[in-house]
């Protein structure tokens, strides 16, 4: 498990966007304050979508995860389903992410 340092930026984005995933409504309201977003903030399917992809590209940037690692783990375990739209997606945050 990798333990990346309060202060990195990545991880402080993990944060972020667990935190907005998971605060869907007023019942999270004390705890999404408490983290320092707002509930209810994530409006669309497509802004889900977008964040989770990104979530992934973070996680797989903090595991120490190359590009072609990322797409093998997406080729043998996403079996059943059309998974290579969320991988552009997250392949696209992957490559961003690598440029900071």
């Amino acid at each position: 498990m990798p333990i990346a340092e309060r202060m990195d930026q990545r991880r402080q984005r993990v944060v972020e966007i667990a935190a907005r995933l998971a605060a869907i409504d007023d019942r999270f309201a004390k705890w999404a304050a408490n983290v320092g977003v707002e509930t209810g903030s994530v409006k669309t399917d497509s802004e889900r979508a977008d964040l989770m992809a990104e979530l992934d590209a973070l996680v797989a940037h903090l595991y120490g995860l190359s590009r072609d690692q990322v797409d093998h783990i997406f080729a043998t375990f996403h079996r059943g389903w059309d998974y290579k739209p969320r991988l552009a997606a997250v392949l696209a945050h992957f490559d961003r992410i690598g440029k900071k």
